[in-house]
This record gives structure tokens, C-alpha cells and sequence, in this order.
């Protein structure tokens, strides 16, 4: 019965996907012919890295990329004013979806995400090995004048996505506080999907000491379209985090009139003292990729979210 639930939870996250495993090198997946559900596919970028589709005035386009260059990683170290980046950094990847009628665009990229990790640092963390060396050497550090680590090394980013109007800059004030919630009931409906696509934006080992990476996935139906990003971060022997952000689009007439865009915002956190209270099953260990960490949360909210906002775009 667990098993059928998750299948079923996993069904309104994120459609059926390609398959456990496997690895798309190209663009998104159009699992149904569109134009059997008045949508209309677009071109096809010439590397076949970007696809997308037309669908109820919505121009939604994904586009995947090869791990960043020296060239592109000297411009993002200069832009961000750092030299600590991911080492798999997918810099041309990204979501744009468009509403035509309004000129309004909601997109995703790895370039914003770690822009916003730059503008909203989250104190360092040290790993347990660091931790217990320096406490077997205090008087050496102290001789020596050592600094601390004085970046958030785990590139933990807020990023929820930008928003922009053709012309203007990116504005967050777009969004307001709402009580509407995504439609979960329109959500979970087995209608066809249209179109389907998952991928990461940066992915980094952090040196040995856990895991983090941001993956954006994204399906198209008939009647909506839906959006999960996902920030993951294991330390190990230290903590977990998942900041999810849920963008969901219930479609309006074929023009766009009508159509109402939600985003979900809630970012959980636990440590390794909090994990060993709460038994075995939700050790360090149990967290080897971020669907697992994002069950835990979910099995135990409220506890672990420290942040939840619901809010609706201003087309």
C-alpha cells in the first residue's frame, strides 16, 4: 500500500519521466503528440538541446547543456565575484516559460540560482572532521592566527525562479501573498502529458564531505503545467537540507486570459543530532538523493520546515 502511494506521489510530482536510470543528452520529451491536445510543438534549437511547446497562449521552453566550459566558468567567477563554483555547472541549461499575452516571463537558471547563493550567504558549516581538528589544535590556531571559512561552501540558494516582462528587468514584485494553494486535486489527474523534461543545474561533490546539486523538473498537461525545482544538500555526518519551490500554472483559454500561476516555497532542514532522535531510518546515511530527503520532511512536517510561502503571479 506505501509503495502504490509513493508511485502515486511521485505520478503528481513529476509524470512518469524517462525511466529509472537513464539519462536524457537532448531536450524534453514530448510524450504525447501535442496536436492531439490543441498544442503545437516549437522549433527545435539546431544542437537539439532545446525544445519546447506552444499550449492556451504559453510559449515553455527547456533547454539542456554540456558541463560548463573554462571560458563560461572564468565569466561566472567574475560576475559573482567568486572562485568557488560547482564543479558540474550546466550554464546554458534553464526553463523559460512565457505568457504571450502579457509578455511575462518565469524562467529558471543555474546563472540566478548562484547569484542568489552570493546574495544571500547562509553562515558556513563545518564538517565534523574539521570540527574535531581544530579543537585538538586551539592553541595552534590560535599562534598560527588561522581565519575561518568566511563562504557558505554548500551553495545553498533560495532561488526560486525569476520573473521578468520583455523589456524590463527581473522583479520579484510580481508575486503576492496568496491563500489559494496549486490545485493539487487538477494536478494529479491522469490526464496525458504533453510534454516532459528533468535536469540539473549545478551538481558539486563538496569535496568529499556529502553532496548538493539544484535539478529542475518540468511537465505540460492539457489543462496545466508544472514546475518543481529543487535544491538538495547532504553534509555528511552534519545535516540535510531540501528547498523545494512548486511553480503550477492552471491553464486558461487559448489566448492566456484566464490562467492563474501559484508558486509553493518551503525549505526543510535537519541535523545529524536532530536525524539520531528519530531513529535509524532517518540516519545520515538515509539520505543518498534528494527523493528520499524529501519523503523524510514530508513524514515528519511540520518539523524540519523552516520557511513556507504560497503566492500568485500578477500577469
Amino acid at each position: 500500500r506505501l509503495a502504490r502511494a509513493r508511485v502515486a506521489r511521485q505520478h503528481c510530482e513529476l509524470g512518469p519521466g524517462p525511466g529509472p536510470g537513464k539519462m536524457m543528452e537532448r531536450g524534453g520529451v514530448f510524450v504525447t503528440t501535442p496536436r492531439s491536445e490543441g498544442a503545437e510543438r516549437m522549433p527545435e534549437s539546431d544542437d537539439g538541446q532545446e525544445r519546447g511547446i506552444r499550449i492556451k497562449g504559453w510559449e515553455i521552453k527547456s533547454r539542456h547543456s554540456s558541463i560548463a566550459d573554462s571560458e563560461t566558468i572564468d565569466t561566472y567567477e567574475a560576475q559573482l565575484q567568486t572562485k568557488h563554483l560547482p564543479e558540474l555547472l550546466f550554464s546554458s541549461a534553464g526553463l523559460d516559460l512565457k505568457h504571450v499575452q502579457s509578455q511575462v516571463h518565469v524562467c529558471f537558471t543555474a546563472f540566478e540560482a548562484l547569484r542568489s547563493w552570493k546574495l544571500h550567504p547562509l553562515p558556513p558549516i563545518q564538517v565534523r572532521v574539521s570540527r574535531d581538528w581544530q579543537q585538538s589544535r586551539i592553541q595552534d590556531i590560535q599562534d598560527l592566527g588561522v581565519k575561518p571559512m568566511d563562504y557558505d561552501w554548500t551553495f545553498t540558494t533560495p532561488y526560486a525562479g525569476h520573473v521578468f516582462r520583455e523589456g524590463c528587468p527581473p522583479e520579484e514584485s510580481v508575486w503576492r501573498d496568496t491563500s489559494l494553494g496549486i490545485d493539487r486535486e487538477l494536478l494529479m489527474r491522469r490526464d496525458p502529458i504533453l510534454f516532459y523534461d528533468e535536469f540539473d543545474l549545478f551538481e558539486s561533490e563538496l569535496d568529499d564531505h556529502g553532496m548538493c546539486k539544484l535539478t529542475l523538473k518540468m511537465r505540460v498537461m492539457p489543462t496545466c503545467w508544472y514546475v518543481l525545482a529543487r535544491y538538495w544538500l547532504r553534509v555528511d555526518d552534519v545535516l540535510v537540507r531540501c528547498y523545494d519551490t512548486r511553480v503550477f500554472c492552471a491553464l486558461g483559454d487559448e489566448a492566456g486570459s484566464g490562467a492563474r500561476v501559484i508558486r509553493e516555497v518551503k525549505q526543510c532542514e535537519a541535523s545529524l543530532e536532530a536525524l539520531s532522535r528519530m531513529g535509524p531510518n532517518a540516519s545520515i546515511n538515509a539520505h543518498s538523493d534528494p527523493e528520499k530527503t524529501a519523503q523524510f520532511f514530508e513524514s515528519i512536517a511540520p518539523s524540519g520546515m523552516g520557511y513556507f510561502k504560497v503566492q500568485e503571479l500578477q500577469l
